[in-house]
């Protein structure tokens, strides 16, 4: 695997680099965006007063060489550094165990988690279990946090979890999802490289794009959505619908990368005050079938989402179909909402991600276990129409024909 180049030419209205302090993000810390910010990683840490680090990542961060970066300028400040490169896509229980034992062993008082969510969401769980005096699992299955956790920074590798600026974490056990939102999983710092998704190839640029496209098109269609959260909404999703395509297909187009990264980031600062719909719920069930990246999971239950929705946020959809790049004027505001839930599924083509679950390999006579456990242990308050279990089964209908119907 060829290690990662951070020396490409930088056009110069993408050379700004700047702070950003906002809800979740307690002052005097925040989000550094920009490009080669990741090598600020030690005056951070340094600020932050971090003595003993514990680097999460994976395998491949170590490959491309990014690990040997962000560790390099985090012992160029003097701290110590402890590596754990074993964070497994989609992580269980047993890599959050065995960071909890590893951190608890070298009385690290500073986590940084490196990588795409799965990192992310290992480094905050481990940063919380290691002051609460809670293993893992009790943490996951009690959902109580009381204590603060260690200082945090996080730097994605992707642009899609968000989970850098997430309150919300997932693990699993078995084939079961446990997810948890507490404000202790806040970073003090999330460093946001656009130069560090350039790694990415075209399926994991294109699944952690809809990732976050899920995250904003789930905050506008919430019963909580309001004008602060729509704001960054909206202009997450027309950043998608405009720069996915270009990453997926040329991931050397850095105004591509650099606009994804900011997508993925301020959608998910849009969820944080809303929270997730039946895509998500969807993601953790299908993953109880069968291996299953999150994002594609988020992705394959989004337009049909949409659709179910529709008559409840007709507006709000045919607003996201503007922000899509769409003339609306001249459409009812019906037709408008139908068109948004058509442009989401269009994208994905364009893609190349799954539209259906026949394609995807799913069996037909699993689907009214799929819509059980998605009504019953991923129901969701705050989605703006009640789904009932004969709606859900519908739902899961044509998702497996991979056509979206009004149900």
């Amino acid at each position: 695997m060829a290690r990662i180049q951070l020396d490409f030419e930088i056009p110069t209205h993408l050379r700004r680099e700047f702070v950003f302090q906002s809800t979740g993000m307690h002052p005097p810390n925040g989000i550094i965006f920009g490009f080669n910010t990741a090598k600020k990683v030690g005056e951070q840490a340094k600020k932050l007063g971090g003595r003993q680090a514990i680097l999460v990542t994976d395998e491949v961060m170590a490959q491309l060489g990014i690990v040997e970066l962000v560790k390099g300028a985090m012992e160029k400040e003097g701290l110590k550094v402890e590596v754990f490169a074993k964070v497994d896509p989609e992580p269980h229980i047993e890599t959050a165990d065995a960071l909890y034992e590893m951190v608890c062993q070298k009385k690290s008082d500073l986590v940084v988690g490196l990588g795409g969510g799965s990192s992310m969401d290992m480094a905050k769980l481990t940063s919380i279990v290691a002051t609460n005096e809670q293993k893992p699992f009790e943490i996951m299955e009690k959902q109580v946090v009381n204590k603060p956790a260690l200082k945090k920074i996080l730097i994605p590798t992707t642009a899609g979890t968000g989970s850098e600026v997430s309150k919300y974490l997932v693990v699993s056990k078995g084939n079961d999802k446990y997810f948890i939102g507490t404000p202790y999983a806040y970073a003090e710092i999330a460093i946001i490289d656009p130069g560090l998704t350039v790694s990415m190839p075209p399926n994991v640029t294109a699944s952690t794009g809809i990732d976050a496209l899920s995250h904003a098109i789930d905050s506008l269609m919430n019963k909580l959505a309001n004008p602060f959260y729509d704001s960054l909404a909206f202009a997450g999703v027309e950043l998608i619908a405009k720069y996915l395509r270009r990453a997926t297909f040329d991931g050397q187009d850095i105004e591509a990368r650099y606009y994804m990264a900011m997508a993925a980031t301020i959608s998910m600062m849009s969820m944080n005050g809303t929270g997730a719909l039946y895509s998500h719920s969807i993601s953790y069930v299908l993953s109880m079938f069968q291996p299953l990246a999150h994002g594609i999971g988020c992705g394959v239950g989004l337009p049909y989402t949409m659709a179910f929705n529709l008559p409840m946020v007709e507006e709000k959809q045919a607003l996201i179909a503007r922000a899509m790049g769409e003339r609306i004027e001249s459409l009812s505001a019906r037709t408008a909402a139908q068109l948004a839930a058509e442009l989401v599924y269009d994208l994905m083509a364009d893609v190349k991600m799954p539209l259906s679950l026949k394609e995807m390999g799913f069996k037909h006579e699993d689907l009214p276990k799929m819509a059980e456990v998605c009504i019953t242990r991923y129901p969701r308050g705050n989605n703006p129409r009640p789904m009932s279990k004969e709606q859900c089964l519908a739902l899961f209908e044509s998702m497996w024909e991979g056509m979206i119907v009004s149900i």
